[in-house]
């Protein structure tokens, strides 16, 4: 018999071994029927993670159905990585996501945001429960952007550098804007240029984790009880504390 005569049950039970960077090449090399079998197995890979480095074979059509059934999407990008590049994944990823609102978590490491990247992320923060950008280079007015797009949010993680980031985001008024937002992991590279005791009583729905990265310490202002939930989200969705 061949192969494609069989069933769809039977290839459905085939391709059930097969992993994630198994089945992607297979993809639009032997026939339409396994195709669509393959289409059919993509529900598996809710969580995602890969990098730029050795990304999955590219199918743009693929990718927007990937994303449809996307929990979690971690993306190690690399800071030499072109946008063009990146956003060929992105973009079709989160179009697909922003179609079902599954997506509750997205990580980017060491990417500078572009507005095209601001603009795909834009698609999926209606839905996303956490965000991670510690590793990234984000300007204040981006997030700004990102945190008006979003009213389901629980979690922010990112990068501040002095003189560079900005602060216009930690404005109370921005914050108080997303009413799910309950924690704000703020990893800090030089002199942090606000109060965060004052933050935490303008915002006390609010707790604030401080890391600095120079003097090794963190600290924590606002009510800690918001920690277990935070770190809840890195062991669920990214594996990692």
């Amino acid at each position: 018999m061949n192969f494609l005569e069989l069933h769809d049950d039977c290839l459905d039970n085939i391709l059930f071994h097969f992993g994630f960077d198994e089945i992607l090449p297979l993809f639009n090399e032997l026939h339409t029927r396994f195709d669509e079998a393959i289409e059919r197995q993509l529900h598996r890979f809710r969580d995602l993670q890969f990098s730029m480095r050795h990304p999955p074979p590219f199918h743009e059509g693929l990718m927007l159905l990937l994303g449809r059934h996307l929990n979690s999407l971690h993306i190690t990008v690399g800071y030499s990585t072109s946008d063009k590049d990146f956003l060929r994944y992105l973009n079709p990823l989160c179009q697909g996501a922003s179609e079902s609102l599954r997506l509750r978590a997205l990580k980017l490491d060491h990417a500078k945001w572009s507005p095209d990247i601001v603009n795909a992320v834009c698609k999926v923060a209606r839905s996303l429960l956490f965000l991670d950008m510690r590793h990234c280079d984000v300007r204040d007015y981006q997030i700004t952007r990102l945190l008006e797009s979003t009213d389901k949010m629980e979690a922010l993680a990112l990068l501040h550098v002095h003189n560079q980031t900005g602060d216009s985001y930690l404005q109370h008024n921005v914050l108080n804007r997303v009413p799910a937002l309950k924690l704000i992991h703020i990893t800090i590279l030089g002199i942090l240029p606000f109060s965060p005791e004052e933050l935490s009583q303008q915002c006390p729905h609010l707790s604030f984790l401080i890391s600095d990265l120079i003097n090794r310490e963190f600290k924590i202002y606002g009510p800690p009880a918001y920690l277990q939930d935070y770190y809840k989200y890195y062991h669920e969705y990214f594996k990692t504390p």
